[in-house]
């Protein structure tokens, strides 16, 4: 944002439309979070929680992630009229959601709202997750 000292209006006109912007479009784009930043897993209860993805998928696709007790991941993938539901492992280890069973680097929580959950991935692609029920 820009101040000039000889112009307060236009001061207040920008300080307006910033307070305009903040109110009205959070969680417009989730992908807008700064993916620099990562949050603590700690806050985030993941079992029992529904995830579908939202971004980025395919037209005639959907991916459900189910978060069961004892670190079992129920994944739900549809492509048109076909779908798969493996069964692997989930867990949290130095602040990063490891799903499967090799070991890797996992994925960063960039931004958690009450009913979206962005995540980076070790290749740098952000993933964003409609939360669709916890337990």
């Amino acid at each position: 944002m820009f101040f000039d000292l000889h112009n307060p209006r236009a001061n207040m006109r920008n300080i307006c439309r910033s307070i305009v912007l903040a109110v009205l479009l959070p969680g417009l784009n989730a992908l807008a979070a700064d993916s620099t930043k990562e949050l603590s897993w700690s806050s985030v209860k993941l079992e029992g929680a529904h995830l579908q993805l939202v971004s980025p998928k395919d037209k005639d696709s959907s991916s459900d992630l189910f978060f069961g007790k004892s670190g079992i991941l129920t994944i739900t993938s549809c492509s048109k009229d076909t779908c798969v539901g493996p069964v692997t492992a989930w867990k949290i280890e130095n602040n990063r959601l490891k799903t499967g069973y090799k070991p890797d680097e996992g994925s960063a929580l960039i931004n958690v709202t009450a009913d979206k959950l962005t995540l980076r991935e070790p290749s740098g692609k952000l993933v964003v997750y409609a939360i669709k029920s916890r337990r």
